[in-house]
């Protein structure tokens, strides 16, 4: 009887698996190897960077220790190698009996003599009056009010102003709700009922109940009101549009540069 031959192939076949253990171990190591080098490289570096931001950084110490002195009290402070100096207690309580015995008595004022009383009263009487400035005289004619609902429209004066005239307008709520404007319905005619174009500037777009005096003013160019002798205005509310101020017979000042 021949024997049977031994396979070749499962003894090749273990040492290449071990083989193949030993490179994978070997490439573990050393990835974790260069990882922990890594870490630490980043440690050192965080850390001197975080160090150098910090510098000239300090934390307050609020203990007992930081609290200062006074001036007045280092001064009292014994120097190293002194004795120090303890009150008597007669001496305290001295001060305190004085003290208390002061305490009840009023300072006496000091009283003007008569020299000084007459010569006060001769300085008030030289003293002038302080000069008031004189308030703008109202102009002829005016003001002209329209009244509607319980709200107030005046116009109080007309003077020409670079290349416009200019109408001072006052607006007051005396009723007891809130109005609104809309002054794109703000309505100028002349004399003879054309229509005028014309901006409202620094009039509110709503008046609250009981307010106070708004005042503003509305310009038209000046070559629209040459030869024209006098305006109207009318205003409504917004949105309800119930009430109506009506001004007419706004005189125009012409030939005025």
């Amino acid at each position: 009887m021949s024997a049977k031959p031994t396979p070749k192939s499962t003894a090749k076949s273990v040492p290449a698996q071990s083989v193949r253990l030993r490179v994978s171990l070997l490439y573990t190591l050393s990835m974790l190897f260069l990882m922990i080098i890594a870490s630490l490289i980043g440690m050192t570096l965080g850390s001197g960077l975080g160090s150098d931001a910090l510098k000239g950084v300090t934390q307050p110490d609020f203990g007992l220790s930081s609290r200062t002195t006074t001036q007045g009290e280092q001064a009292d402070e014994p120097e190293p190698g002194q004795d120090v100096a303890f009150l008597s207690e007669s001496e305290v309580l001295t001060q305190v009996k004085e003290r208390m015995a002061n305490k009840g008595q009023t300072p006496a004022q000091p009283t003007a003599s008569p020299d000084t009383a007459t010569a006060a009263e001769g300085d008030a009487g030289d003293g002038t009056p302080e000069e008031t400035p004189d308030k703008p005289a109202p102009q002829v004619g005016f003001p002209i009010v329209s009244k509607d609902g319980g709200v107030l429209m005046e116009v109080v004066g007309v003077q020409p102003d670079n290349g416009s005239l200019v109408l001072d307008v006052n607006l007051r709520n005396e009723g007891t709700k809130p109005v609104r404007f809309l002054y794109s319905f703000l309505d100028v005619m002349d004399d003879q009922n054309r229509p005028l174009s014309a901006t409202a500037e620094g009039l509110p777009g709503e008046i609250q109940p009981l307010s106070d005096t708004f005042s503003g003013q509305i310009r038209i160019p000046q070559a629209l009101v040459e030869g024209i002798e006098s305006l109207s205005v009318s205003l409504t509310d917004y949105p309800d549009q119930k009430l109506k101020l009506q001004l007419s017979g706004i005189p125009v000042l012409q030939n005025v540069d």
